[in-house]
């Protein structure tokens, strides 16, 4: 077996005692997938992991970070059931200095909406609909695309009366995008304005957020206005 075979396998081992047992050791993962106990320390030294015992927690960081540095481990732990697509996502944005929260509730005008992901960094901000769909199908994707831009619309006007906490906090203008993310690439990346991506996609995306290739693209943010602060 290769070197880059046996680190995927202790990836491997890793997320299936974090995910069975809430926690696990580098020794128990190095049993598990047959490796050297040093060759289980040093991947994990490179992922920023370094300890000898691993809580449950750290596992969407640990496949998030694997998965950006080319390990192809990220599509057998959806499918597993080992993280949450909205967990994966929030840690994508995390890595690439975004803050983030999840499963952002608001009522707006008697109705209820509900945004799996609110990321925002500097005056850029996306607000994203986490699709976990064992298939693609466009008709379905461009009906989720029309949902996410009249939540996004929503939260918009909820934002600007200042009640998202830190959001958004230091410019008095964010430009918000709406964003569906599936696991599967879809045919066009942008339908009626709205971002659709698959996990690399939003990955490419986030390593240099560029206005113009998004207005290239044919996304259309929404313009939030920070809250009025009334003088002392």
């Amino acid at each position: 077996m290769s070197a880059r075979l046996r680190l995927e396998a202790l990836l491997r081992c890793a997320a299936e005692l974090l995910s069975s047992k809430g926690r696990t050791t580098l020794e128990e993962v190095s049993h598990c997938a047959g490796t050297p106990l040093v060759l289980a320390k040093h991947l994990f030294e490179e992922l920023g992991l370094e300890a000898e015992e691993l809580e449950g927690r750290v596992l969407p960081l640990m496949l998030i970070r694997a998965w950006l540095k080319g390990y192809s481990i990220l599509d057998l732990a959806l499918h597993s059931g080992w993280s949450t697509l909205e967990e994966l996502v929030g840690v994508i944005f995390g890595e690439f200095g975004f803050q983030y929260r999840r499963g952002v509730r608001l009522r707006v005008e008697g109705e209820r909406y509900e945004v799996d992901v609110l990321a925002w960094r500097g005056d850029v901000a996306f607000c994203v609909d986490c699709k976990r769909w064992a298939r693609l199908r466009e008709s379905a994707l461009r009906h989720a695309a029309q949902a996410q831009a009249e939540r996004c619309k929503a939260l918009a006007r909820y934002a600007a009366s200042g009640r998202v906490e830190g959001f958004p906090a230091l410019h008095t203008r964010t430009y918000l995008y709406p964003v569906v993310v599936s696991l599967h690439k879809p045919k066009t990346p942008v339908y009626e304005g709205v971002l659709l991506l698959d996990l690399y996609a939003l990955a490419c995306l986030l390593r240099e957020i560029d206005a113009l290739r998004l207005a290239e693209l044919g996304a259309e943010p929404l313009v939030v206005e920070a809250p009025r602060r009334l003088p002392l």
